[in-house]
């Protein structure tokens, strides 16, 4: 996994602060390959319970990323139970792993 400790911390604790204690958050995509170079920072953020906004409370969480951990590109996913699961959702629960 190519994350710095210091991020899994900040990804975590600025989750809890956007979308509360229940969060939970894994991350995807290219930053798992420790032969890749390079990439986006993919999160997927899951939720307990149904939640309205969340483009908006996304859009809150990447401003707040990029505060703490500088201008880069973060790609975030957040599902709750009501989410109507596509592809890119299936593969982010099924290859993500958890910080």
């Amino acid at each position: 996994m190519r994350l710095p400790l210091n991020y899994h911390t900040t990804i975590k604790q600025l989750a809890a602060q956007v979308f509360g204690s229940d969060a939970s958050v894994c991350l995807f995509g290219s930053r798992l390959d420790d032969t890749a170079k390079g990439g986006d920072i993919d999160l997927l953020v899951k939720l307990a319970s149904p939640t309205e906004d969340k483009a908006m409370l996304a859009i809150r969480y990447n401003a707040l990323l990029q505060m703490k951990l500088g201008l880069q590109k973060f790609d975030i996913l957040i599902i709750d139970p009501s989410t109507d699961l596509k592809p890119i959702h299936v593969h982010a629960l099924a290859q993500g792993t958890p910080l």
